[in-house]
């Protein structure tokens, strides 16, 4: 991808965020940008999950809190780990655990998916939220695109709208996460 030029839907990536090093973008969401960046303090690559908020949207940084706290309490083998969360000149940040591989919402868009690996990617996921519901964390957005295969693994990934259970965040009546899933 060309970084040269600028455009209005699709500004050049920060060239560092906190102590990270931004090498290139991987995709965007409905919170923010995801990069893919270096960590020169421990020398692994790692994903960046930024967010830049105009005007100081007070549940919008709330939400990029929630999010890091819930996943960093969460240690599993099917759970991206988060290893720091931050702000730096105004922009939120969380870096986490580079996974190498397709969405299982890319792998889905390929046709039909083999039994076994049917079998594995939920195992995989019942295995990851028994521990976040074991630990009153409740994800609230299990989709494809939010799955990451890897090495024949899936991974949950992106806590943006997990609430604890016993939060009181979401109020009666309203929809979070995306409604088709």
């Amino acid at each position: 991808m060309d970084h040269t030029t600028e455009t209005a839907a699709h500004p050049l990536p920060p060239r560092r965020i906190g102590r990270y090093e931004i090498t290139a973008e991987l995709g965007r969401g409905a919170m923010g940008v995801v990069y893919k960046g270096f960590d020169p303090n421990v020398g692994r690559t790692v994903a960046i999950k930024i967010v830049q908020l105009a005007g100081g949207d007070e549940e919008l940084i709330m939400r990029f809190r929630r999010e890091a706290q819930a996943a960093g309490v969460l240690n599993h083998p099917n759970i991206v780990t988060i290893y720091d969360a931050d702000e730096d000149q105004g922009v939120f940040y969380i870096a986490m655990e580079y996974v190498e591989g397709e969405t299982l919402d890319q792998i889905i868009r390929g046709g039909p998916i083999a039994l076994d690996m049917v079998k594995s990617i939920i195992e995989d996921v019942g295995s990851a939220l028994d521990l976040a519901h074991d630990k009153q964390i409740i994800h609230r957005d299990i989709k494809p695109a939010n799955i990451m295969i890897a090495g024949g693994r899936a991974k949950i990934m992106d806590f943006g709208v997990a609430r604890l259970a016993s939060s009181t965040a979401t109020a009666t009546g309203t929809v979070i996460g995306t409604p088709s899933y």
